[in-house]
């Protein structure tokens, strides 16, 4: 198991403190029992992000100065692959990212420390959908009907993960499970509309977009178990600094904020949306926005399920459990 020693030091460093303004901000902030002031001065963060409407109460807090008032410096950097953004995690280019929990985990056993510090979307099973859908005409009418037809899909992803977990909720015998690897989901998607895919694992909203060009549903994970989450994860190193402990326990504050303007208005916030998650032309103006939470930790029942699956698909370098990877942050 990982060592948590930082939250030894910084649990005693930040217990008690009184803090002006948003959440743990203030530059003079004391212990609970005397001492001298810890003057921890918040540490600027990079997040790198993906565009996808994942991310969307981080740029609206960019966008409207959330950040600044609180008295933080993020700086959101966009990669266009999960590849690209966990490189730069890897190098310490970035100090956090908007990810799953494979690649978390992923991440954490090959030999770049980081601790979950929120869901971002999936809290509940109506958030960040994924699913798994048949050609346009196809006689498919349930996940059955695809024992032993080629399903496109990525491998060693969360989008793996989710074919596993859903066949295996529709009954179909793992050895029945046929997959055909197409990593980058746009080709993915042109492939399923042309035919030359029986069918496909996509996420949103090329879901939504393949279901209006005339694609079949067979199932998503919106109902029952919720199989997946995109959490915000922080290096261990950036939180080992009292300034970087400061700055998450704000951001989360933040995100809260953010989360209740977009909950509160989701529709006001489409052409954002639009701009930085690229959604597809045809369903700009009909997609509809998530419901986002309010930070909270991954819980166990979120996290251990992928670590078996992980483990069972030989995808982890050193073993992990739940701890290894969630961290409580002082708020």
């Amino acid at each position: 198991m990982k060592k948590r020693w930082m939250c030894v030091v910084l649990a005693i460093a930040l217990a008690g403190l009184t803090a002006a303004g948003v959440g743990g901000c203030a530059k003079d902030q004391r212990p609970a029992e005397g001492g001298q002031p810890l003057d921890a001065e918040p540490e600027p963060i990079r997040i790198g992000v993906l565009p996808t409407e994942d991310s969307l109460p981080l740029w609206v807090a960019e966008q409207q100065g959330l950040f600044e008032k609180a008295g933080i410096t993020v700086e959101i950097v966009t990669f266009q692959a999960a590849q690209e953004r966990d490189a730069a995690f890897a190098s310490g280019s970035i100090d956090a990212y908007m990810g799953d929990i494979i690649a978390s985990a992923a991440l954490e056993a090959g030999g770049s420390p980081v601790s979950l510090v929120t869901v971002m979307l999936g809290a509940t099973p109506a958030q960040g959908r994924f699913g798994i859908v048949a050609k346009p005409g196809s006689k498919a009418t349930s996940l059955a009907d695809l024992a032993g037809v080629p399903i496109g899909t990525s491998t060693a992803s969360i989008q793996e993960y989710v074919v596993d977990k859903l066949m295996a909720g529709a009954g179909v015998p793992a050895a029945e499970v046929k997959k055909e690897v197409v990593p980058k989901v746009p080709v993915r998607l042109e492939l399923l509309m042309s035919g030359k895919l029986e069918a496909a694992a996509l996420p949103e909203p090329l879901l939504t977009l393949a279901e209006k060009q005339g694609a079949v549903l067979l199932a998503d994970d919106t109902k029952g178990e919720n199989i997946t989450q995109t959490v915000l994860g922080v290096s261990d190193k950036y939180l080992a600094i009292p300034g970087g402990m400061v700055t998450v326990g704000c951001l989360l504050d933040v995100w809260d904020e953010a989360v209740d303007v977009v909950n509160a208005d989701p529709d006001a916030w489409r052409a954002l949306l639009v701009e930085k998650a690229r959604l597809p032309e045809p369903i700009k103006d009909t997609y509809a926005v998530n419901e986002y939470p309010k930070a909270q930790q991954p819980t166990e029942e979120m996290v251990a399920p992928v670590l078996e699956w992980m483990r069972q698909k030989g995808l982890l370098k050193a073993d992990l459990a739940y701890a290894d990877l969630v961290q409580d942050i002082p708020r």
